[in-house]
C-alpha cells in the first residue's frame, strides 16, 4: 500500500496527529461485517484516535502478512 504524508495548516485538536495518510490509489470496499466485529473496530479506532478506515487497513495488512505469497498469487490467477 502506497501512502504519501501531507501536513494540514492550522493547529492541532487535542494532541490529534497532524499528518493523515493519503492513499496513492484507492479503493472502496464495501464488506458485510457482524455488528460485534463493527463494536470493536469503532472501540479500536476511537481509543487510538484514528479513522475506522486506518483501522481497518492496518487488520488487513495483518491478515494478509500471515499468507504465505504462492497462495496470494495461485489465488488472484483464478
Amino acid at each position: 500500500m502506497k501512502t504519501e504524508r501531507v501536513t494540514r495548516g492550522g493547529a492541532a485538536r487535542r494532541g490529534a496527529r497532524v499528518r493523515d495518510k493519503k492513499l496513492a490509489e484507492p479503493v472502496t470496499l464495501f464488506a458485510a461485517i457482524e455488528a460485534e466485529q463493527h463494536q470493536a473496530l469503532r472501540e479500536i479506532a476511537f481509543s487510538e484516535r484514528r479513522s475506522l478506515a486506518d483501522v481497518v487497513r492496518e487488520a488487513l495488512t495483518g491478515f494478509i502478512a500471515q499468507h504465505p505469497v504462492r497462495r496470494r498469487l495461485a489465488t488472484a490467477k483464478r
